[in-house]
């Protein structure tokens, strides 16, 4: 018969079950080991990129107020219209011309809108019992609208609190916990 196959006793090409297993759990230890080491390096880098947002936003709105001649609303938000104390999806700034401080859309002037893309963590701005902060156009300043916005982590990787603060001249300043307990 001309399709008959040899079948060879030599080495196969493929993994047996024993090696596959043994494969497997050395895979299951490195990433049980590195895992922790993993998420608290995300948790740092999201912690810098919205101490970054913070400070350019913030620092933006007050040029932008003093040298346009408008008042600024820096604000958090949830829906990215609606300013929130503990708004924690987006960071708006925007020239509130219908003075509701709320973005409207078609009516007042984006400046910049952050997605803060929080996983490890929440931001609440305190500004006295306002919900947001105002740059005012004849200064840039945020007379009578000081405060500051609070980084709280809400992950047991994430130790990282600070506070990114405004005062009355408008100076935008970072302060971490060590030296000024947030609170959170």
């Amino acid at each position: 018969m001309k399709w008959r196959h040899k079948i060879s006793s030599g080495s196969s090409r493929g993994f047996t079950l024993i090696e596959l297993m043994v494969t497997i759990s050395v895979l299951a230890i490195v990433t049980a080991v590195a895992t922790p080491s993993i998420l608290t390096q995300l948790t740092r880098m999201e912690a810098n990129r919205v101490k970054s947002q913070l400070e350019n936003t913030l620092s933006l709105a007050k040029a932008e107020s003093y040298i346009s001649r408008q008042d600024i609303i820096v604000c958090l938000s949830k829906n990215e219209k609606r300013c929130h104390k503990n708004g924690d999806k987006t960071l708006l700034a925007f020239v509130d011309k219908n003075d509701n401080q709320r973005f409207n859309p078609n009516v007042d002037t984006l400046i910049t809108k952050q997605s803060l893309n929080l996983k490890y963590s929440t931001v609440k701005l305190r500004a006295s019992n306002r919900h947001y902060t105002k740059f005012w156009g004849d200064s840039g300043k945020p007379r009578g609208h000081f405060g500051h916005i609070k980084y709280c982590p809400t992950s047991s990787y994430n130790q990282t609190m600070y506070q990114i603060s405004f005062n009355q001249a408008g100076i935008v300043r970072y302060k971490p916990n060590a030296d000024h307990p947030t609170g959170c």
